[in-house]
């Protein structure tokens, strides 16, 4: 009796141990089920929103490098014209990627940036009776800079720099953020019209890097050609342009010519896919002047980080 005593104690004890072995390994189940709920909310509902954010600052940051490029450029633009004998050159970096969220998420974006491998040609005829002045080939083939994003949330953008000008693109919409050197305006005392161009040519070989680091593009001033046709009045010039930004070439010389006050009767804009013709013909005793310059620059891509 005893001994059947005993034994009943030894395994009301190992019944006892035993639950709390079972307490614990439910208790770290649920833990753990409750730390892999936590994680998987957190990727699904917050990290999408968290890089979303991260790239749109990146792509901020991008725009921002892209715009201290065109402005370096107006700058050394100035000085080649004035200085064609004397080179500068300057280095713009480029942060290629970005997004990245420590713990979370730690990949990062990436994108494309290349030179010269998008096509941009001007071409200006100028009309006085009896002659015209052509530019070409003065003004063909002047070269780009572009950046294409590969990010994984953010809608992607493509910034192209071209002939000054620094636009834009997301799906099938273009913008033109920051505008060439170029420009129309009334002088004489409204008597006449003088257009003024700088074109920007970047010569340098076709070249692309993909990454999400850091690139950097190089820019060496090369000299200058001047079309100035000093003292040449015209009745009409017309300008074309190839491009593959067409809407925002056509909305920059809408907006050019309403800033100067330009009648309907005084311009025209026509265009196609890639084809841009801006025409421009005095009014009645009104003539054209024109100043067309062009700023030269040896450009390249290097790999820096």
């Amino acid at each position: 009796m005893r001994a059947q005593k005993k034994r009943t104690e030894v395994e009301f004890k190992s019944l006892g141990k035993c639950s709390s072995a079972i307490s614990s390994v439910i208790s770290a189940v649920l833990l753990l089920g409750i730390v892999v709920s936590v994680i998987t909310v957190v990727n699904v509902q917050y990290v999408p929103e968290w890089k979303t954010s991260a790239e749109q600052v990146h792509m901020d940051d991008v725009f921002y490098d892209m715009a201290e490029m065109k402005n370096e450029v107006d700058m050394l633009s100035a000085y080649s014209l004035t200085e064609p004998s004397t080179s500068l050159s300057l280095s713009v970096p480029v942060k290629m990627g970005g997004a990245s969220i420590p713990i979370f998420a730690s990949g990062k974006s990436s994108g494309r940036l290349a030179i010269n491998d998008e096509e941009f040609d001007m071409n200006i005829v100028a009309t006085t009776p009896g002659l015209d002045y052509d530019s070409d080939p003065v003004l063909l083939d002047l070269g780009t800079v572009t950046y294409a994003s590969d990010n994984n949330y953010f809608v992607n953008q493509v910034l192209t720099y071209e002939n000054g000008a620094l636009i834009v693109s997301q799906n099938d919409y273009s913008l033109m953020r920051l505008e060439p050197q170029m420009s129309v305006k009334r002088t004489e005392n409204s008597t006449n019209i003088t257009m003024y161009v700088n074109a920007v040519d970047m010569d340098g070989p076709t070249r692309s890097i993909s990454s999400s680091s850091v690139e950097e593009l190089t820019f060496r001033t090369n000299g200058s050609d001047s079309l100035y046709w000093e003292g040449i009045l015209f009745t009409d010039m017309t300008m074309t342009l190839r491009t593959s930004q067409v809407s925002s070439w056509v909305t920059f010389f809408e907006t050019m010519t309403d800033d100067a006050g330009m009648d309907a009767s005084e311009y025209s804009i026509s265009y196609n896919d890639s084809v841009v013709v801006f025409f421009l013909k005095g009014g009645s005793g009104e003539d054209i002047k024109l100043n067309v310059t062009k700023s030269i620059f040896d450009v390249d891509l290097n790999l820096i980080s």
